[in-house]
């Protein structure tokens, strides 16, 4: 065992001023690197959840076109697609084509052969247009 002597000299080295100010600024360096890596792991945490939603909407997006591709490989699939997109019909077949109403007020009037034009409405007859005087 140390002597209480030697116990004496060294509390006096160890609790010194000099001391304590470089235990103090080796606590505060150290902290400084914590706080770092703290900030570091934060925006890999960050990243990694921005990654993991990329990945399930990838997964998700490969799913519909695996789906699509099985779809495609059958007969029926790809003649639905081919109809879809370029108006193709077989032999035999009658296409249906429907057209909206007219909905602007030149387009709602009659055209006779002569070129005469018949209003629809009120609003396009002559006296129609002295109404407001």
């Amino acid at each position: 065992m140390f002597d209480f002597h030697e116990k004496r000299k060294i509390r006096s080295i160890v609790y010194s001023k000099p001391m304590v100010a470089f235990l103090a600024f080796i606590t505060i360096v150290l902290s400084f690197s914590v706080y770092n890596r703290y900030i570091v792991a934060e925006e890999m945490k960050h990243k990694l959840n921005i990654r993991e939603d990329e990945l399930h909407e990838l997964e998700e997006r490969a799913t519909v076109l695996e789906s699509k591709v099985e779809y495609l490989r059958d007969e029926r699939g790809i003649e639905e697609e081919l109809r879809n997109r370029f108006d193709v019909v077989k032999e035999g077949e009658q296409v249906i084509i429907l057209v909206d109403e007219p909905e602007s007020a030149e387009e709602k009037r009659e055209i006779l052969p002569l070129g005469n034009e018949i209003p629809k409405n009120e609003s396009d007859s002559f006296f129609a247009q002295f109404k407001f005087w």
